[in-house]
């Protein structure tokens, strides 16, 4: 007698216990403001965050750039680097590239 094949499918997607809090408050200008930009460290990621941030002071008076690294793509940015770009910046921009 012939068994049944049983598939069995996965769910990839990992759960969050983050809840959704919308999205940040946007200002109506860059002028004047400081500019983060936060690298996953992905090769290209930080050539990829210069070049926006040129296009960004082409259009826009922005006070200064800051920049950090958060080391690896595959995990959060650790709690340090989060609080100095809250602390420092006005915007922070955040990039993926390969």
């Amino acid at each position: 007698m012939a068994q049944e094949n049983e598939l069995v499918t996965l769910d990839p997607r990992g759960g969050s216990t983050h809840e959704d809090t919308g999205i940040a408050p946007r200002p109506h200008s860059l002028d004047g403001l400081v500019i983060g930009l936060l690298s996953n460290n992905k090769p290209n990621s930080e050539l990829l965050l210069r070049d926006v941030a040129d296009l960004v002071k082409q259009q826009y008076e922005v006070k200064e750039v800051v920049e950090a690294n958060k080391g690896s793509h595959r995990i959060p940015a650790p709690a340090e680097i989060i609080t100095d770009l809250a602390e420092r910046c006005d915007v922070v921009i955040t990039a993926t590239a390969e």
